[in-house]
């Protein structure tokens, strides 16, 4: 008999661009203690589910060395394991994230994990043998017999480690960026999605200010603002915005370039909106309180969400059940005449998360939270962009903090 063990570390951070739990528990080690059983279970789920084909091929592509002796297992199985690795820590960070923002919803503290570290032991086993009986008497027939046997197993120890710290609430707190917004867009994004998303007012112009924070009672500010996001998507869409920076004295001042006036309709628009003076190009980008358009109309000043903030407005997406709403475990805005306020409305296009009591057939994301299943659909284009966008703004914002010591590891294999 042969065997044969291999230890490889499979990756040291597939959760980059994802955090795990949320941030604000007053008893973190209760939290920890409590999300380890559910953690460990959902990555065994995810695991079987992605590795079980990975273990068939190689077993069956072993058996044909079962003869040699110590058996060697190849590069296949390596990189087989390492995605289904990624898969499951991309599946299971997805659901972490969702579930941060419905308990925003619910006024619930949020809390966040990320995967510090994964290794995996692969161990293979197999084994060799023959046996017979040879009778004395000649009336019984000789016998051979020959018997093989083969074993993989693999034993992934996956450890957490919680985002704490004041470098992290600073990053969760402060305002994101016209550089990060620039940054954003410039990669690929419609301006349209990221203003919307991380822009609460712009001279003047509001757009639910107050959905920054827990749900508001009273209905939001937001349809001159769609008009602008609706306007810079029809610019980028023709590459007739730009979004850079021109030397200013010792150092760079960002702006933003538009068409000269009546060139361009949408930017036109866009000047009449934000109050700008149609005589030039160029316009300066300052960060500020944003409550009045700045005098002289050469400047668009820009008054930025958190990325708390961002999690808490689209935490506003969330679609609870009638009975959480009228049990009051969630904040119901109300319009001047009494009825209440449809968030959708706010979010239409941007962001939105069902809720069902059974587990939901179509999802891209789903969670289990207050006996009640929220998912996003796997047909909902939109919502997936903005969750992605959000996963990277996460990563972005949050990227370089200083975490504590791992103090949570899960052996995910029994």
């Amino acid at each position: 008999m042969g065997q044969c063990k291999a230890n490889r570390p499979i990756s040291q951070n597939f959760a980059t661009n994802r955090s795990i739990e949320g941030a604000f528990e007053k008893d973190p080690q209760r939290n920890e203690q409590r999300l380890a059983k559910p953690l460990k279970n959902r990555l065994l789920q995810i695991m079987l589910k992605t590795l079980r084909s990975k273990a068939l091929l190689a077993a069956s592509s072993l058996l044909l060395l079962l003869m040699g002796g110590c058996a060697t297992i190849s590069p296949d199985t390596y990189r087989g394991t390492a995605n289904g690795y990624n898969i499951a820590m991309q599946e299971v960070g997805d659901e972490q994230l969702l579930l941060n923002i419905v308990r925003l919803r619910y006024r619930d503290a949020p809390y966040f994990f990320e995967t510090s570290s994964i290794t995996s032991q692969l161990d293979l086993t197999t084994s060799a043998g023959i046996s017979g009986s040879f009778p004395l008497s000649g009336d019984v027939p000789d016998v051979l017999q020959g018997s093989t046997g083969i074993s993989f197993a693999e034993r992934p120890t996956i450890s957490y480690t919680p985002l704490k710290g004041d470098e992290f609430f600073n990053r969760l707190l402060g305002r994101i960026t016209f550089e990060d917004i620039a940054l954003l867009t410039n990669s690929g994004w419609s301006m349209d999605t990221v203003s919307r998303m991380v822009i609460q007012r712009t001279n003047g112009v509001n757009n639910a200010v107050g959905a920054s924070g827990p749900t508001p009672t009273i209905p939001p500010i937001y349809k001159d603002f769609l008009k602008i996001a609706d306007s810079l998507f029809a610019l980028q869409m023709t590459s007739s915005v730009q979004m850079g920076e021109v030397p200013h004295g010792d150092s760079m001042h960002p702006v933003i370039y538009l068409p000269k006036t009546g060139a361009n309709q949408q930017a036109d628009r866009l000047r009449e909106l934000l109050s700008l003076d149609p005589s030039i190009e160029i316009y300066k980008v300052t960060s500020g309180p944003a409550v009045y358009a700045p005098g002289g109309g050469d400047t668009i000043e820009i008054n930025t969400r958190s990325l708390l903030g961002v999690l808490f407005f689209l935490s506003q997406g969330v679609n609870v059940p009638e009975e959480d709403l009228n049990a009051g475990r969630v904040t119901r805005t109300l319009d001047q005449d009494g009825s209440v306020f449809n968030w959708n409305e706010t979010l239409q296009g941007l962001f939105r998360v069902e809720s069902s009591k059974s587990a939901p057939d179509n999802a891209s994301t789903a969670v289990r939270y207050r006996d009640t299943w929220f998912y996003i659909e796997d047909n909902d284009l939109l919502t997936k962009a903005t969750f992605m966008l959000l996963s990277q703004m996460f990563a972005l914002r949050t990227g370089d903090s200083q975490s504590q010591t791992p103090i949570l590891t899960i052996p995910v294999s029994n």
